[in-house]
C-alpha cells in the first residue's frame, strides 16, 4: 500500500507496520567494580609419596680459585672435581699453521706479548737494525744480532750486536735503555742455539720476562728473571744443561723448554719457579732446515715459530690432573 500525505493539513495515511529492523551494534562495556576481598587460605594439601632418587646431574662451572682449571657439582652428594693442568707443562704443539713465506732464512716475528689491544705484527731480520712494521719501518738506534728479540709492554727487548748488552728500545718514545749481562757469551761463535746463530734469547711468559744465554764459566744454560720497571736482573738461575745440546729455547708457564740439535724435539725441560728439572718431552718438527725463531706468547698461549722461510703459529697441549673430593 502507498503513503498518502497532504503535507497542507499535517494528515499522512500509512498502510499496516513493516517487520522489525535488524539489532543495534552493541554499546560500550561499562567500568569495572571493585574487587573484593581475597578469601581465606585452604588447609595444606597432603604430603605426596617420596620420588625415586633421579640420576647424577654434571654442571661444569668455571673455577674461580687459582687452578685455571674446572670445578664438577653432582647431586644430590656433592662431587667436586677438580681438572687442573699439571704445573702448566706442554704435553704436545697441535694445529701447526703457516702464516706467510719470507724471503730470509733467519729472523724474528712478533706481537706484543703484554699489551692485550695491541695486534701489530713485528718483523725482525737476522743482524739489522731495523724493526719493520705493517706500515712502518723503524729504527732501533743500535744493530742486533741473531733472533732471540721480543716486543713486550711496547718495547722491543733486543741483544746489541757484539756485545753482551741487553737493549730495551722504547716503540712510542724511542728511548733506549741498555743492561750489560755479566758472564755471559757473546761472540766467536759460541752461541747459546747455534743453528738460529743466537747468543740471547729474550722470552716473555705468564710471570714476566726473561732472558736466556750461555755462562762463560761453564757454558751452561742460564735463566736470568728481569724486572721490567727498572730493567734490572732480579735472579739468575743456572741450569746446568750445555748450551752445546741446544737447538732451540722457549719460556712457558715458567718453564724452560729446549729443543735438541736438530730442532726436532724438545728434549729438555726446566721448572725455573722450582729450581728443578722436569720429565717433558714431545715432538716438535721433522728434522731438517732452519728452525730461526720458538717463542711463546702468554697473551694468546701460542708459539710463534719461524722455520724454513716459513713464520708458523702452534697450539700449545698442556698435561692435565684430576683431583676428586667427595662430600655428603
Amino acid at each position: 500500500m502507498v503513503d498518502i500525505c497532504n503535507s497542507t493539513k499535517g494528515v499522512c495515511l500509512a498502510g499496516p507496520p513493516g517487520p522489525p529492523g535488524l539489532p543495534g551494534a552493541d554499546g560500550m562495556p561499562g567500568i569495572n567494580g571493585t574487587d573484593g576481598i581475597p578469601g581465606l587460605n585452604g588447609l595444606p594439601g597432603a604430603d605426596g609419596k617420596r620420588g625415586k632418587r633421579g640420576k647424577d646431574e654434571v654442571v661444569l662451572l668455571p673455577n674461580t680459585g687459582n687452578s685455571n682449571g674446572l670445578i664438577k657439582y653432582v647431586g644430590p652428594a656433592l662431587l667436586i672435581i677438580f681438572v687442573l693442568p699439571l704445573e702448566c707443562l706442554i704435553k704436545s704443539l697441535i694445529n701447526p699453521r703457516n702464516v706467510t713465506k719470507m724471503e730470509s732464512t733467519f729472523g724474528t716475528w712478533m706481537k706484543d706479548t703484554a699489551v692485550l689491544n695491541d695486534e701489530r705484527v713485528w718483523v725482525a731480520e737476522h743482524f739489522s737494525g731495523l724493526l719493520t712494521g705493517i706500515t712502518d719501518i723503524v729504527n732501533v738506534r743500535k744493530f742486533y744480532q741473531g733472533c732471540g728479540h721480543t716486543v713486550h709492554g711496547g718495547s722491543f727487548y733486543y741483544q746489541i750486536a757484539g756485545t753482551s748488552s741487553i737493549a730495551r728500545f722504547d716503540l712510542d718514545t724511542k728511548k733506549l735503555l741498555t743492561l750489560t749481562v755479566d758472564d755471559a757469551l757473546y761472540h766467536n761463535r759460541a752461541y747459546l742455539l747455534h743453528n738460529s746463530k743466537t747468543y740471547f734469547k729474550m722470552a716473555a711468559d705468564e710471570n714476566g720476562l726473561w732472558l736466556i744465554y750461555a755462562s762463560n764459566l761453564d757454558e751452561s744454560i742460564v735463566v736470568a728473571q728481569l724486572d721490567q720497571k727498572t730493567f734490572s736482573i732480579t735472579s739468575y738461575i743456572n741450569t746446568t744443561y750445555p748450551r752445546t745440546k741446544a737447538g732451540n729455547a722457549f719460556i712457558a708457564c715458567g718453564v724452560l723448554y729446549v729443543t735438541d740439535t736438530k730442532d726436532a724435539r724438545v728434549t729438555f725441560a726446566y721448572d725455573l719457579l722450582k729450581g728443578k728439572p722436569v720429565n717433558v718431552t714431545f715432538d716438535l718438527r721433522p728434522p731438517g732446515g732452519v728452525l730461526a725463531m720458538l717463542s711463546y706468547s702468554p697473551k694468546d698461549r701460542h708459539l710463534y715459530v719461524w722455520d724454513n722461510n716459513y713464520v708458523k703459529l702452534y697450539v700449545e697441549e698442556l698435561m692435565t690432573t684430576v683431583l676428586n673430593h667427595q662430600m655428603k
